[in-house]
């Protein structure tokens, strides 16, 4: 039995050479998992609530600017920098958290402001955390909930999971947005929530993954 193998095809001050497959494809398109560049170079994120106690009452209507009831992700990069650091965000869950539920299900929407927010975040809000996936590496972006943001957000409702009515942990919902990516520039933010009947006093947990790379917009 011949044991399965691969070598390594050089780095840093060695000869990077250029390998094909038997059947013509790149080799290194046949070994890295899509995102993992990303995520070995420290520049793939995730982040969220990490409380039931610090989880957000749901919204009846779409909000005009931000609040109660909303989260935002905000791009903290130096907007100076040439070329500066945007987020990229692949996905965007929720998850009931608390308080009753009440029956048919729940919507998450979300939008990335048109303009910067006139007050900065400069910090994550309580109970909001940030880790890289490769577990260590500083990001740009800071989360928290109910802030005032720009009037003028187009809302996209992302999509929504019918439920009935619930008063412990029983349901979540998550949405792959990577092939679609929300692109937040630095001072602006992704502003998120979800819309549902309000029950009593339910509340949800939100969850997001990005990208951080530099670029230049058109």
């Amino acid at each position: 039995m011949t044991t399965v193998t691969f070598k390594g095809t050089g780095s840093g001050g060695n000869s990077v050479y250029q390998e094909m497959t038997n059947l013509g494809s790149q080799r290194f398109c046949q070994l890295e998992a899509p995102g993992f560049e990303m995520g070995r170079s420290g520049r793939s994120f995730a982040g969220g609530l990490q409380l039931v106690t610090s989880a957000i009452v749901p919204l009846v209507d779409l909000p005009t600017t931000g609040g109660a009831g909303t989260a935002c992700l905000f791009n903290g990069a130096n907007p100076g920098a040439n070329p500066p650091r945007y987020l990229a965000v692949k996905r965007i869950s929720f998850s009931y958290g608390s308080g009753t539920a009440v029956a048919f299900g729940t919507s998450l929407f979300a939008g990335v402001t048109p303009s910067v927010l006139a007050t900065a975040m400069v910090a994550n809000g309580t109970n909001w955390s940030i880790q890289a996936t490769r577990g260590t590496g500083a990001s740009v972006a800071f989360l928290a909930a109910a802030q005032t943001i720009p009037a003028g957000t187009a809302w996209m409702l992302l999509g929504g999971i019918a439920h009935g009515a619930a008063t412990t942990m029983a349901f979540g919902y998550t949405v792959d947005i990577s092939a679609h990516p929300f692109i937040v520039p630095p001072g602006f933010a992704l502003t998120f929530g979800a819309l549902a009947g309000l029950g009593t006093t339910a509340k949800y947990l939100f969850s997001l993954s990005w990208d951080e790379c530099e670029a230049i917009l058109p």
